[in-house]
C-alpha cells in the first residue's frame, strides 16, 4: 500500500482575470477553479490516474478542511486525514491575467491550522503501522506548527518495519533525513544546488551531486531538471541521463510531484528502476502540459515519445 503525507494540505483558489491584477483595484474573475493542494495530494491523485491505489494523510480542519476531503475523495483517493480542533485548512489564491504565463500569477498562500501534540502522536502511529511492502512518501515543506524534524520522527517508527520511504523535501528537510537511507530522494536541480551551495551547470557536476546524496545515505536520487529532463543516479550506482519530450508548459504546478508518483507506479508493477525513471519524466513533462494533474492517456503519450 501506498501513503502519502502532506503536513498542510490546501484548497487552492486559481482565478482569471480579464485585466492586470492592480493594487487597490476592483477585479472581475473571467474563470476559476478549484483544486485540492498539496505535494502528497498531487502525488496521490497521479497514482490514482495511472490506476495506483493510495491513502493521502495529513491534517484538515475547518469548512474548508471539509471541502477539500470531499474533492480528494472526489478524485478517487483514500483519505486518513486527521481532522484538528483549532484554525482552517489553508486557501491558496493564485490570481493571474488571463493569458498571461504561469510564471506571471501573484500567489498568496493561506494560513493552516492549529496541530497539538496529540494529533501529531496520532498521525505517527498511523505511520507507524506500516510494514514490508508499504510505500510512504513524505512531500513538501513542514509548516511553522508542526514540529520541523517530524520527518525524522517518520523514519523513526518506521525502523524495523521494512516500509520503503520517499522523500521529495526542501534540501533543510533532506538533510535530516538522509542517514535513515531513503529509498529515493527527488530533488529539483535549484534545490540540489542550495543543498550543496554549489553551481552545477553541467551534467558531469549534477551528476557528482547526486552520487554526493548517495554517499549520505539515500538509494536512488531522481533530479528534476524542468524542460531538460532528469538525471537518476540508481542503487548500483549507475547514472541515467532522461531527456524529456517536447512541449510548452501550461502550468508547472504539480509536475515534479507527477514524476514522484510515475515513478512509483512503474517500480511497484515493474521493479526496473530505469523505466520507473523514464515513466517519471513522462508523467512530470505530461502535467507541465496540461491544467491540473495529467491524464494516464497524457502520460502514455509523452513515454511513447521518449527512448527507453
Amino acid at each position: 500500500m501506498i501513503f502519502t503525507v502532506t503536513t498542510s494540505p490546501s484548497l487552492d483558489l486559481l482565478m482569471e482575470t480579464a485585466g492586470p491584477v492592480q493594487t487597490g483595484k476592483t477585479l472581475r474573475a473571467v474563470h476559476e477553479e478549484l483544486r485540492p493542494g498539496g505535494k502528497g495530494i498531487n502525488i496521490s491523485i497521479m497514482l490514482k490516474h495511472l490506476g495506483i491505489t493510495s491513502t493521502a494523510l495529513g491534517f484538515v480542519a475547518g469548512f474548508s478542511g471539509d471541502e477539500l476531503m470531499r474533492l480528494t475523495m472526489a478524485e478517487g483517493i483514500q483519505t486518513g486525514f486527521i481532522r484538528v480542533r483549532r484554525g482552517r485548512t489553508r486557501i491558496n489564491l493564485r490570481l493571474k491575467e488571463q493569458g498571461a504565463g504561469p510564471l506571471e500569477a501573484t500567489r498568496v498562500n493561506g494560513l493552516g491550522p492549529s496541530v497539538s501534540p496529540d494529533d501529531i502522536n496520532y498521525l505517527v502511529r498511523k505511520v507507524s503501522a506500516l510494514s514490508a511492502g508499504d510505500y510512504l512518501v513524505l512531500a513538501g515543506t513542514v509548516p511553522p506548527s508542526l514540529p520541523q524534524d517530524i520527518y525524522s520522527t517518520f523514519f523513526k517508527a518506521l525502523q524495523d518495519k521494512g516500509a520503503q520511504v520517499i522523500v521529495d523535501a526542501p534540501p533543510e528537510l533532506l538533510h535530516a533525513v538522509l542517514n535513515y537511507r531513503p529509498f529515493l530522494v527527488k530533488p529539483n536541480l535549484e534545490e540540489l544546488k542550495s543543498f550543496l551551495n554549489q553551481d552545477l551547470s553541467t551534467t558531469e557536476e549534477i551528476s557528482a551531486a547526486a552520487h554526493r546524496l548517495q554517499q549520505e545515505g539515500a538509494q536512488n536520487v531522481l533530479v528534476s531538471m524542468g524542460s531538460f529532463g532528469a538525471l537518476f543516479l540508481d542503487s548500483a550506482g549507475h547514472t541515467h541521463v532522461i531527456r524529456a519530450p517536447g512541449g510548452i508548459a501550461i502550468d508547472k504546478i504539480g509536475a515534479g510531484d507527477s514524476m514522484v508518483a510515475g515513478f512509483i507506479a512503474e517500480y511497484i508493477k515493474t521493479g526496473d528502476l530505469k523505466q520507473a525513471a523514464l515513466l517519471a519524466v513522462a508523467a512530470g513533462s505530461a502535467t507541465a502540459l496540461a491544467r491540473g494533474i495529467a491524464s494516464a492517456q497524457a502520460v502514455d503519450e509523452m513515454r511513447s515519445q521518449m527512448e527507453n
